[in-house]
């Protein structure tokens, strides 16, 4: 009777840990863009392959609860409140402004944005270094790439001088990169004219006033509002048959004209391994902020073709991508 217990015993041992295996909770990631469901479509693919490569299954080991403000910064934030709300295991952002708004919000869940422009400045973290609060990831470096993408758009049309610079003031990242454009165009001899937009409506006057004051092309800072309009925009920019060069190849993609960017989809990859520490216990305060390693410059032949608009050999043999 006593050997048979003891049996009992030592099988019950046995069973449990394989119990705590079989329930093995899943882990919920809350996800939070400026964007739509479409424009993040390309981004998640990525991050789900960097979790497939850490041996990571989606509803076997984690799921996301994916959240889009269409452009809409007020949604944005709604959304923001209601992710924090549901107490995810962790929060993914893209974009300053969603990070921002989840930051305000939270100091103990953890989050990783897989772009943020100057985490430091913004007030998100201490340092690149040690983040030291709860939120961690990688740059975008946009001021830098501002002026990067001023001199691309010079090279591939020499005869520019007057570009108009649309740009949501309310994004974080908006106003150290009209400094850095600004500070580049006198060396390129060309003049840049900031134009302010505060909603998705603002972007039709704004596109009038640039053809009034003579614009020959345009940027474009990233933000919800643009993102969410993309196609229109792209189509808007065709018809008129004035060049533009973007912070996104979704633009391209869309019909502009060119792009230069960190590659996002390569960001959202490598966040899933900042997902990945910090699920297994890792200090988001003590994981250094990365830069972007990937950049992409994308051009659009058949917009070129239909602008009437010939690019360069120097631009053509430093492409990326050429979308025909």
């Amino acid at each position: 009777m006593k050997r048979r217990k003891l049996l009992l015993a030592l099988g019950a041992l046995t069973v449990l840990p394989a119990l705590a295996q079989h329930e093995k909770r899943v882990r919920r990631i809350g996800y939070l863009s400026g964007g739509s469901l479409r424009g993040n479509a390309a981004s998640l693919a990525a991050f789900r392959q960097g979790m497939a490569e850490l041996r990571l299954v989606e509803k076997r080991d984690y799921v996301i609860d994916a959240r889009y403000a269409n452009g809409v910064s007020q949604v944005r934030a709604i959304l923001a409140a209601e992710l924090v709300a549901t107490q995810p295991d962790l929060l993914l952002a893209s974009g300053d402004e969603a990070v921002g708004e989840l930051a305000q919000r939270t100091k103990t869940i953890p989050i990783v944005f897989a772009i943020a422009t100057d985490p430091v400045v913004n007030g998100v973290a201490a340092s690149l270094r040690r983040p030291a609060g709860n939120a961690t990831g990688l740059t975008g470096l946009a001021g830098d790439l501002g002026a990067k993408r001023l001199q691309l758009l010079k090279e591939a049309l020499p005869h520019v001088a007057n570009v108009v610079l649309l740009f949501e003031p309310t994004t974080l990242s908006s106003r150290s990169e009209v400094k850095a454009i600004e500070e580049a165009a006198a060396p390129l001899k060309i003049r840049v004219t900031p134009i302010e937009l505060r909603q998705a409506p603002d972007i039709e006057p704004a596109f009038k006033r640039g053809a009034a004051l003579g614009a020959q092309a345009y940027m474009l800072h990233s933000s919800g509002i643009f993102t969410s309009q993309r196609q229109e925009i792209a189509g808007r920019l065709l018809r008129s048959k004035v060049p533009a060069i973007f912070k996104s190849d979704e633009f391209v993609e869309a019909g502009g004209l060119m792009s230069y960017s960190p590659s996002i989809p390569d960001n959202f990859r490598r966040a899933a391994g900042y997902v990945d520490k910090i699920l297994k216990g890792a200090n988001p305060g003590e994981l250094p902020i990365e830069q972007p390693t990937k950049f992409e410059l994308v051009l659009n032949l058949k917009t070129a073709k239909a602008m009437g608009i010939k690019f360069p050999q120097s631009i053509l043999v430093r492409a990326d991508r050429v979308i025909e």
